[in-house]
């Protein structure tokens, strides 16, 4: 199923992207029509509508808003393909995090150890299971993965080492739940720095702009092929923004795998208390 949202969201733009580029140049047509053709234009034996300056102009004129659009898209896609990365190293490392206190705290054992383990489990639990889904929709973290993050750095902050190994753990323990609040501070500013509306506003204004140009060629085969082949590849471009967009929904969205791995692997076969 998700496959198969991911492939409307894909054909939804590439189809408005080619409405677009196919749809704007005969509307510039239709609006600004040719003039009558002069039999002694040589232009007009070479099978154009209209003047040489016209083109010439509507020539400059295309290329220098190409340009320009091509340059705005390739500077927010960079940016919204680095902030995907950048969600992904976070959520490596903070799975990291979660295991160095899980393993220390089951080396430390006592009374604490299992309360820590048991709230790193619930941390991860709470994560995989909801907070991914308050990215996409709410573009907030879980209240309920705070709780349990906190839950374990209480303990903690009141325990009495009893020696220089429960030191040792207590402060390496203390640091990695640190880090984790700082990964989880960066991921909620990565679902909330978003484009706004007035980005799509030009990526769409823009690629009209793009196409308009164009009226000044004659509809036909070759030409109709070359505008869809600059419609589509836009469209697939936009797309990929969009799904850049969120790390966290669809489309392309991306799983919490590194914290799925630890719920399969590390937090099986030790019996916790509830």
């Amino acid at each position: 199923m998700d496959s198969l949202i991911d492939a409307a969201w894909l054909a939804g733009w590439i189809g408005f992207a080619l409405l677009l580029s196919l749809g704007v140049p005969a509307l510039g047509r239709r609006m600004l029509p040719p003039p009558a053709p002069d039999p002694a234009d040589p232009a007009a034996r070479d099978g154009h509508d209209y003047p040489a300056a016209t083109r010439d102009l509507a020539q400059g004129v295309g290329l220098r808003l190409a340009t320009l659009y091509g340059v705005i898209l390739a500077l927010v896609y960079a940016h919204e393909l680095g902030d995907v990365q950048a969600a992904r190293e976070g959520l490596a490392r903070e799975a990291v995090a979660v295991a160095d206190v899980y393993h220390d705290a089951q080396r430390m054992g006592g009374a604490v150890g299992p309360v820590v383990q048991a709230a790193m489990r619930a941390y991860v639990e709470h994560v995989v299971e909801r907070e991914w889904r308050l990215l996409a929709r709410e573009r907030r973290l879980s209240n309920q993965a705070w709780a349990a993050r906190d839950r374990a750095y209480d303990l903690l902050l009141d325990l009495v080492p009893a020696g220089p190994r429960e030191a040792a753990l207590r402060a390496r323990m203390l640091q990695r739940l640190t880090d984790i609040g700082e990964f989880r501070h960066l991921r909620m500013e990565l679902a909330s720095g978003r484009p706004g509306v007035a980005f799509w506003l030009l990526a769409v204004v823009g690629l009209a702009l793009v196409a308009l140009p164009f009226f000044v060629f004659r509809p036909s085969r070759p030409t109709r092929t070359l505008m869809a082949a600059l419609g589509g590849f836009a469209g697939l471009l936009l797309f990929f923004i969009h799904a850049f967009d969120s790390p966290f929904s669809r489309p392309m969205q991306d799983r919490p795998a590194a914290l799925e791995r630890l719920l399969a692997t590390d937090f099986q076969g030790v019996e916790l208390p509830h």
